[in-house]
């Protein structure tokens, strides 16, 4: 099967239907130390969104999307590794992903098993959740750990991780359904806050009020100055998204008495380097095959259909990971 000629330009900020999808005859150059792929599927991640409003950095027109997994066409000049046509990859933090074909850095791509499925392959998820559970306390047997949205892609994945490495976990979920999902993916706690972000006196009991040892906070606005409270002495806060609006300004008094702090970054600091990217997907890859490490059920849409997954993502209306695939 050729390579699909469709590609995703936004040619003006603002919602969904600014996702235009053209169809391109224009060859696609690769330059030195970069494969030609062949794309299989487009991650969608909530970081497209803010770039397709116009808060990610990027100027237009730009072609979106961040991550993917496709198969080698072409070598470029001067790519070392011993890659071959026909091979697997995947790749992260590699712009202009929503496309049938891309050029991506040797340095970046990621070898994928053949018997990994779709959602196996998109790596960008499980990434995340491997330097969340590990960079920032030395997770023990029976540390507790708060963990927001965790009926998320990325939550599923930082639970799992966290119960391999042995903590105590709660997680928080805005419905009954979400709850489940959570408590599938290896939670020994939930809290169903439906909607109004209370559970700092539900976490509490849960913990005979000692709090958690580590909070790991992708809601922002909404739910970081109780995950701050509800820390115990010595805990960490890691503040890594902000679906509900960026979190609120910090009182460092607030951090010296209870003997507590706040942290934060986004992946891409932490695969900034071809080394520490390798070695982390290379965790993720290995947890995959061990069995522990299970990756949540996706969702796909047609290339075509970027906007309609777009308007899902906004919505909430998913569980685990999106993706696209190109059609010839």
């Amino acid at each position: 099967m050729g390579a699909s000629r469709q590609q995703v330009l936004v040619h003006a900020f603002g919602g969904p239907e600014q996702l235009a999808v053209q169809e391109t005859d224009e060859a696609l150059h690769m330059g030195p130390g970069e494969l030609l792929v062949e794309v299989e599927a487009a991650g969608v991640n909530y970081l497209d969104v803010m770039q397709r409003k116009g808060t990610g950095g990027v100027q237009l027109p730009f072609r979106p999307g961040l991550e993917g997994v496709g198969r080698v066409s072409e070598i470029g000049a001067g790519v070392q590794g011993g890659f071959e046509a026909g091979q697997r990859v995947a790749w992260i933090n590699v712009p202009g992903s929503y496309a049938g074909r891309l050029a991506v850095p040797a340095a970046q791509s990621i070898r994928i098993p053949e018997t990994f499925g779709t959602e196996q392959a998109l790596l960008f998820q499980a990434v995340t959740a491997q330097y969340l559970a590990t960079e920032y306390r030395d997770v023990r047997a029976g540390d507790r750990v708060l963990v927001h949205a965790a009926a998320g892609g990325v939550g599923q994945l930082v639970v799992q991780w966290l119960k391999h490495l042995g903590a105590w976990v709660v997680g928080t979920a805005s419905s009954d359904a979400k709850a489940a999902v959570a408590r599938a993916a290896g939670a020994d706690a939930v809290i169903n806050y439906g909607g109004d972000y209370q559970f700092e006196h539900e976490l509490r009991s849960l913990t005979d009020g000692r709090g958690v040892d580590l909070a790991i906070d992708s809601v922002g606005a909404a739910t970081f100055a109780a995950s701050l409270r509800s820390l115990a002495r010595r805990g960490t806060l890691v503040s890594c998204g902000s679906s509900s609006g960026p979190p609120p300004a910090i009182n460092p008094m607030d951090l010296i008495y209870p003997c507590t702090r706040v942290a934060g970054g986004a992946v891409f600091s932490y695969v900034a380097t071809p080394e520490e990217l390798h070695r982390r997907s290379g965790e993720v890859i290995a947890g995959i095959k061990a069995g522990w490490l299970r990756m949540p059920s996706g969702t796909v849409y047609a290339l075509s259909d970027a906007a309609e997954a777009h308007r899902a993502l906004e919505a909430r209306r998913t569980q685990g990971k999106l993706y696209l695939e190109p059609t010839p």
